[in-house]
């Protein structure tokens, strides 16, 4: 049966993979209709949603081919087969060095053993502001990054 200790372990060997870049490690865990949703990250700077396993996997390629990162969680609530998790990341731009440290949350909901949808809730002006940083853009002096 699926409790919050499989719940726990599947998004924890997420992040474990996602810490080591082993995408297919990352994916193992979700199922193929994926839904992920974020708070930030579209083109425009608003809010991104991909559909779907292969398009997650590619998002997720790009940020590994240019960047490393550690994720863990640092809290978990399951109930319901949807889990609220606090996590936190470190993220490296390989070539600048930049470095972005943070904490989001994560509303996950679980279908067939497996990670179906994720809601990421991110500092937006954070993110925003250290991959415009990156990309060598102008950013305002009074927004910091870590």
């Amino acid at each position: 049966m699926f409790n919050e200790d499989h719940a726990r372990q599947t998004l924890e060997a997420a992040h474990a993979a996602w810490s080591r870049g082993d995408l297919d490690g990352i994916l193992f865990a979700y199922t193929d209709d994926l839904v992920y949703w974020s708070n930030t990250g579209g083109s425009d700077g608003g809010p991104l949603k991909i559909v779907g396993k292969a398009a997650f996997g590619a998002f997720l390629r790009t940020v590994l081919e240019v960047a490393e990162s550690v994720s863990v969680l640092e809290y978990f609530r399951y109930a319901d087969n949807v889990a609220r998790a606090r996590v936190e990341c470190y993220i490296r731009h390989r070539q600048t060095g930049h470095v972005l440290t943070a904490s989001y949350r994560k509303v996950v909901t679980y279908r067939d053993n497996k990670i179906a949808r994720v809601d990421a809730f991110h500092d937006a002006a954070k993110m925003d502001t250290f991959w415009r940083l990156i990309a060598g853009e102008t950013v305002a002096p009074s927004v910091a990054c870590d």
